[in-house]
C-alpha cells in the first residue's frame, strides 16, 4: 500500500466543523496540478470544496480563499463538489492550472411544495408549509403514517392514544382550537375534532391509519391561516395534504421494501414483589389504627393471617409468590412487505403496489394486519386532453384483545394461586375474591374484533387549451366500511363465569363520500418581473354516515363467538343511526411575484354546511400573505454567508363548523326520539322531542397572523426557518347546560373564545461533507401557550368531570386545565397538632390552603398544570460512510400534566385499609420512614386525588438504524439497482420521571390500556 499525508483544510468557514482530506502519494504517471474554485455569482474564492480525481481515491479539500494543489494523472478527470453548488466535472487534458466557477444548486429553492389544489416552488412560498419526502418517512419504518410523522415537524403535536396493535393516535397543530366538555380522558385530553384535515390524493378523510407508510410520496403541513385558508371552513386545525405514490416516465422499475421484527414490553411499572406486599398489608393495618387516633398501635400488633386467604396463607408460608405481569406478557411479531412497480412514456405513466402489514403485540389476543393495494395510469389523449385515475385499497384486522387482562395482572396481588395442581389455570387466583380474575383466561375468552375496509378513488380530467390556461376536474369517492364484533365469554372478568353475564355485540358502520372539485389554473408571465398564478375553485363535498348494532346476552355456549347473535336469549339493544352532511365552496387564489422578490397572495374561500341553519350555513374566509426575498436584494446577491433569506408575514381567517366542539351534521336541530311508556297494562310507543334547536348557531373562526423567516447559510450547509404566531378563536361552539327544568340538558351555542401563541423553529445543518463521509442534522422545536380569554354569560370558568379526573374551562387558563388540590407532601409526627386543626393524622396527604382561611374544602382547588406540553421537539442525526448509513432519532415533549389513570387503578389501593389489590412500589411513610412522597398504606385521608397529577414529560429515542448498501457492481449480476440491508431498533429508549405505562398516553382510562413496546428489527431494501 502506498503511504497517505494527510491535511486539515481550513474550518473558518464552517464554523467549529473541520473537514478533513488525505492526498495519496503521486505515481509516476502523475502531474502537480493547482488552481482556484470560485462562486459563478460573485467570483469570490469557495473554501471547503472537495476535488478529487474521479475513479480513485484521490483528493483535497480547498483552502480559505478557494485554492487548492493536488497530484493527479494527466489523462484524468476532476469531480468538484460543495454543498449548495451543482456538482461539476473538468478534464484534466495535461492541464496544470484551473480556474473552476461552481453554479449554485437551486434544487431546494425549486422543491415542489403542495398547497392545497396547487403546487408551487419553496422559494415562491408565503405561508407557513413542512414537507416530509418519502426517503425520510421510509426512514421511521413504521406501521402506520401518524407515527412516521411525530416529532417531525414543529408544532404539530402527535400522541399516542392506545399502546396496543393497530391502536390510534391524536394530533394537534399549534395548539387546541375549541373546546369540548365531552372529551374523554382516553384521547389524552383530546377529541377527534380537534386533528387536523386530512387530505388524501385530493379525498378529504378522517383517519389515515389505514394507509401503508411506505406508500407514501409526501406529506406537506399546512399551518397557518394562509396556508390553510383554501380549505376555509375545514382548516381551522391545519391541514395535511398527503401524496401517495405514483407512476413516472421512463422504464419500469421495481421496489421491495421489507422488515421483521420481535415486539417487547418494556419500561413495565414495578410492582410491590411477594415480601414487599406482605409488609404493605402489615403497614396498612397500621394505619387504619392511625387513622382512627391510635398512634400507639405497631407492626407488631398485627395478625397477618387475619387478612390472608387459605391459600394465600399457604403460598407465602412456602415463599410462593406470582409475577403475574411477566406471566401474561410476551414478544410480539412486525412484519411489513411491499412491493411497488413504476413507469411509463411520455403519453402514458402507470404504478401499482401492494404492501401486507402484520403487528402482533405482547398480550395474547392482540394483533393487527393490514393488506394494501394501489394503482395508477395517467394517460394523454392529445395534446390539450389528459386523463388520470387512481385507486387506493386497505383492508384490516385489529384485535384488540381482553380489556380486562393487563388490568387484572397489575391488580392481583402476588400471593395468589394462578395453577391447581394438575397444572391448569384456576379461574379465582384469590380463593373468596371474585371481583379479579385469572387473566389467563382472557385472550380466549375476551374477542374484540374490527374489520374495516377503506377504498379511495380519483378519476381525473385535465384540459390544458393554452400554455398558461389548466382545466382540472376531479371525481374522488371515498368508501369505509367496519364491522366491530365484541363476545365475552363465560371465563371473562366481565362476565366472572356466569353464563347469564355472556354477551355478544356487533356495530356495522358504512360511510360514503365524496368530493368533486373542478379547477381553473392561470399563468400571465407578463414579463420578467411580473408573474401572476390564478387559482379558482368550485367543489361539492357529501358525507353520509349510517351505523347499525345489536348486542344480546346469555349465551348458552361460546362456540358461536358473536357470528350468531341470535343464539342470545336475552336482547339487550338494537339501534341504528343515520347522518348526512355537505359543503359547498367557491375558492379562489391569486399569486403575484414581482421582480422574483415580492411575493403576495390573496385567498378566499365561501363555504356552505348544511350543518347550521339556512341563515347561518354560508361564511367567507379570507387571507393575505406576503413574502420579500431578502436575499435576492442588490445589497445580499452576491454576499456568500447567505444562500437564501426570506421574510413572511400572513394574516388569515379559517372555520370550524362544530365539529370540535362535539356538533353532530344535526346537532342545531330539534330532533325526535322515540320510546315506550305504559298507559294502564298497555306499552304505547312515544315521541319526543331529544334536543333545543339553536337557529342562531353560527360558524367557529380561526383569525391568526403569522410571521416567518426561511434562511440558509454557507452554501446552505445550514437552512431552516423560524414561525412566530398568534392565533384567536372566537365563536366557539360549546354544549351549553340549561336548567333541567326545562326538560333538556343543554343547547349548542356559540360562547367561547381562546387564544393560542407560539413560536416553531426547524433546522438542517449539512455537519460533515466529505466525498466519503456526509453528516446531517434536522432539529425541530415548537412552544405554545393556550389560554380561554372568553366564556358564556358571566362565567370565568366551567367545571366538569371526564373519566373521573376534575377539569376546568377557566378565563386565563389552558383549555380543559385539570383542575384540583395541590399536593404539599405528608403530615409528620412532629406535625400532629397542625395536621388535627385540619382534621388530620399524621401519615395522611397535605394540600396547600389555597386561600389560607385553616380550612381545606373546594375553594382550594385550583389548576394544577394542562395536558398540552409546554414545548415539544425532536432531532434526527443521519450518518453515511462509504456504504454504510447510520441514523438515530429522538422526540420530546416538556412541561405537560395528567391525571394518571395508572396510579388511580394501580397505585391508590390501600387508602382506608389493607391493600386489595398489588399496587405500584412506592415510598410510602411509615412511623418509621418518615417519607414526603406519598401517605401510610391504610392512612391516605381526604386528599389523595391530588397524588394523580403526574409530570409526563419525556424525551423518546424513535429509532436507531444501520444499513450497508452493497456496492452495485456485487449485485448489478442480479439485475439490481440497489440491495441495501439494516437493522432498526423502533422506541429502544425512554427517559422518564413518569413511573406508569407510558407518559404519552397516561391520561386515559387503564381498562383496554396497553404497554409501551419496543421493535428489534432488520430488513431489506430492493430496487430493480
Amino acid at each position: 500500500m502506498l503511504p497517505c499525508t494527510f491535511a486539515a483544510a481550513t474550518p473558518a468557514a464552517f464554523g467549529n466543523v473541520a473537514l478533513l482530506a488525505y492526498v495519496q502519494a503521486p505515481t509516476a504517471n502523475d502531474i502537480t496540478i493547482s488552481g482556484k474554485v470560485t462562486d459563478a455569482g460573485s467570483n469570490s474564492g469557495l473554501p471547503g470544496v472537495a476535488i478529487r480525481v474521479e475513479g480513485t481515491t484521490k483528493g483535497t479539500i480547498s483552502d480559505v480563499d478557494g485554492n487548492f494543489t493536488l497530484s493527479a494523472p494527466a489523462d484524468g478527470m476532476l469531480v468538484i463538489s460543495s454543498i449548495g453548488y451543482t456538482l461539476q466535472k473538468v478534464p484534466i487534458n495535461n492541464q496544470t492550472r484551473f480556474t473552476i466557477a461552481l453554479q449554485q444548486d437551486v434544487a431546494a429553492l425549486k422543491e415542489v411544495v403542495v398547497v392545497g389544489y396547487g403546487e408551487t416552488n419553496r422559494r415562491d412560498l408565503t405561508g407557513s408549509v413542512v414537507t416530509m419526502d418519502a426517503e425520510a418517512i421510509q426512514q421511521t419504518n413504521k406501521v402506520n403514517a401518524y407515527q412516521a410523522i411525530q416529532g417531525q415537524v414543529p408544532g404539530v403535536n402527535i400522541q399516542s392514544a392506545d399502546n396496543k396493535p393497530g391502536g390510534g393516535f391524536n394530533i394537534r397543530i399549534r395548539g387546541s382550537n375549541t373546546i369540548n366538555s365531552n372529551q374523554t380522558v382516553d384521547q389524552g385530553g383530546f377529541s377527534a375534532g380537534q386533528n387536523p384535515l386530512f387530505v388524501v390524493d385530493g379525498i378529504f378523510v378522517n383517519d389515515i391509519n389505514f394507509l401503508n407508510p411506505s406508500d407514501i410520496e409526501r406529506m406537506d403541513v399546512l399551518k397557518d391561516a394562509s396556508a390553510t385558508a383554501i380549505y376555509g371552513s375545514r382548516g381551522s386545525n391545519g391541514v395535511i395534504i398527503i401524496q401517495t405514490k405514483r407512476g413516472s416516465k421512463g422504464p419500469m422499475t421495481v421496489q421491495y421494501d421489507n422488515y421483521v421484527g420481535v415486539r417487547q414490553a418494556y419500561n413495565l411499572p414495578r410492582m410491590f414483589n411477594g415480601p414487599e406486599f406482605i409488609d404493605s398489608i402489615i403497614d396498612g393495618v397500621v394505619g387504619m389504627n392511625y387513622a382512627s387516633g391510635n398512634l400507639a398501635f405497631t407492626r407488631n400488633d398485627v395478625v397477618l393471617n387475619d387478612f390472608l386467604r387459605p391459600n394465600e396463607q399457604e403460598n407465602v408460608a412456602n415463599n410462593r409468590y406470582t409475577d403475574w405481569v411477566d406471566l401474561v406478557l410476551k414478544n410480539g411479531f412486525q412484519t411489513n412487505h411491499t412491493i411497488g412497480v413504476s413507469g411509463g412514456s411520455d403519453n402514458t405513466t402507470y404504478g401499482f403496489g401492494v404492501g401486507y402489514t402484520k403487528d402482533k403485540g405482547t398480550f395474547e389476543g392482540e394483533d393487527y394486519e393490514r393488506m394494501n393495494l394501489r394503482g395508477d395510469i395517467n394517460g394523454k389523449l392529445s395534446s390539450l386532453v389528459s386523463v388520470g385515475f387512481s385507486n387506493y385499497a386497505s383492508f384490516s384486522t385489529r384485535n384488540e384483545g381482553s380489556r380486562e387482562g393487563l388490568r387484572s395482572a397489575y391488580r392481583l396481588r402476588p400471593t395468589g394461586t394462578p395453577y391447581d395442581e394438575n397444572g391448569k389455570p384456576l379461574f379465582f387466583p384469590l380463593q373468596g375474591e371474585t371481583f379479579i380474575t385469572n387473566p389467563l383466561f382472557e385472550p380466549a375468552n375476551a374477542i374484540l374484533e374490527t374489520k374495516s375496509l377503506n377504498y379511495l378513488s380519483n378519476l381525473s380530467l385535465i384540459i390544458t387549451p393554452t400554455d398558461n390556461l389548466k382545466f382540472t376536474s376531479t371525481f374522488s369517492p371515498n368508501l369505509e366500511f367496519s364491522r366491530f364484533g365484541e363476545y365475552r365469554g363465560q371465563f371473562s372478568k366481565a362476565t366472572s363465569g356466569n353464563t347469564a353475564n355472556t354477551r355478544a355485540e356487533v356495530i356495522n358502520r358504512n360511510r360514503m363520500s365524496y368530493t368533486w372539485d373542478n379547477i381553473v389554473n392561470y399563468n400571465l408571465e407578463m414579463n420578467e418581473d411580473n408573474v401572476l398564478n390564478a387559482t379558482f375553485v368550485y367543489s361539492q363535498f357529501l358525507d353520509r354516515y349510517e351505523s347499525y348494532d345489536m348486542q344480546r346476552r346469555n349465551f348458552s355456549t361460546d362456540a358461536f363467538s358473536f357470528y350468531n347473535i341470535d343464539a342470545g336469549s336475552v336482547i339487550q339493544s338494537v339501534g341504528g343511526n343515520l347522518s348526512k352532511q355537505t359543503l359547498e365552496s367557491f375558492t379562489g387564489r391569486v399569486n403575484y411575484n414581482f421582480k422574483q422578490k415580492y411575493l403576495f397572495t390573496l385567498t378566499g374561500r365561501y363555504d356552505g354546511s348544511s350543518i347550521l341553519s339556512a341563515q347561518n350555513k354560508w361564511a367567507f374566509f379570507p387571507s393575505a400573505a406576503f413574502a420579500w426575498r431578502i436575499k435576492d436584494e442588490s445589497f445580499l446577491v452576491n454576499n456568500n454567508l447567505f444562500y437564501d433569506l426570506k421574510a413572511r408575514f400572513s394574516y388569515g381567517q379559517t372555520g370550524n363548523n362544530g365539529g370540535g366542539g362535539g356538533l353532530a351534521p344535526l346537532g342545531s336541530q330539534s330532533l325526535i326520539g322515540s320510546g315506550f311508556t305504559n298507559l294502564g297494562d298497555q306499552v304505547v310507543q312515544t315521541a319526543f322531542i331529544t334536543n333545543l334547536a339553536n337557529q342562531n348557531l353560527t360558524w367557529e373562526k380561526t383569525k391568526e397572523f403569522n410571521v416567518g423567516l426561511d434562511f440558509g447559510f454557507l452554501q446552505n450547509r445550514i437552512y431552516g426557518s423560524l414561525d412566530i404566531y398568534n392565533r384567536k378563536n372566537t365563536g366557539i361552539i360549546f354544549y351549553r347546560p340549561v336548567p333541567t327544568v326545562t326538560g333538556y340538558s343543554g343547547v349548542f351555542e356559540n360562547v367561547g373564545e381562546a387564544v393560542n401563541k407560539g413560536v416553531e423553529f426547524g433546522l438542517t445543518s449539512v455537519n460533515v461533507a466529505k466525498p466519503d463521509f456526509t453528516w446531517k442534522t434536522n432539529l425541530n422545536f415548537a412552544a405554545n401557550r393556550n389560554e380561554v380569554t372568553k366564556l358564556y354569560g358571566d362565567l370565568d370558568e366551567i367545571q366538569f368531570w371526564s373519566m373521573d379526573a376534575p377539569y376546568v374551562h377557566r378565563i386565563g387558563e389552558p383549555v380543559g386545565s385539570n383542575f384540583s388540590w395541590i399536593f404539599d407532601g405528608v403530615w409528620q409526627l412532629d406535625e400532629i397538632d397542625q395536621a388535627r386543626a385540619y382534621g388530620q393524622q399524621p401519615g395522611q396527604v397535605k394540600v396547600k390552603d389555597i386561600n389560607n382561611d385553616g380550612v381545606i374544602d373546594a375553594k382550594d382547588r385550583t389548576v394544577v398544570g394542562s395536558n398540552m406540553p409546554k414545548w415539544t421537539g425532536g432531532i434526527t442525526n443521519t450518518i453515511n460512510y462509504k456504504n454504510i448509513d447510520f441514523s438515530f432519532f429522538l422526540h420530546t415533549a416538556q412541561g405537560a400534566t395528567a391525571h394518571s389513570y395508572f396510579h388511580r387503578t394501580h397505585a391508590w389501593d390501600g387508602v382506608d385499609g389493607p391493600a386489595r389489590f398489588n399496587t405500584l412500589k412506592v415510598n410510602y411513610w411509615t412511623p418509621e420512614n418518615a417519607s414526603n412522597e406519598t401517605y401510610q398504606r391504610g392512612n391516605g385521608g381526604p386528599w389523595t386525588e391530588s397524588l394523580l397529577f403526574k409530570d409526563v414529560s419525556y424525551v423518546k429515542v424513535g429509532y436507531i438504524t444501520l444499513g450497508y448498501s452493497l456496492p452495485e457492481s456485487a449485485i448489478s449480476f442480479m439485475k439490481m439497482k440497489r440491495l441495501r440491508v439494516y437493522a432498526t431498533a423502533q422506541n429502544p429508549f425512554v427517559f422518564t420521571n413518569y413511573d406508569g405505562w407510558d407518559p404519552e398516553n397516561a391520561a386515559r382510562n387503564s381498562w383496554g390500556a396497553g404497554v409501551m413496546s419496543r421493535v428489534l428489527m432488520g430488513g431489506v431494501n430492493v430496487n430493480f
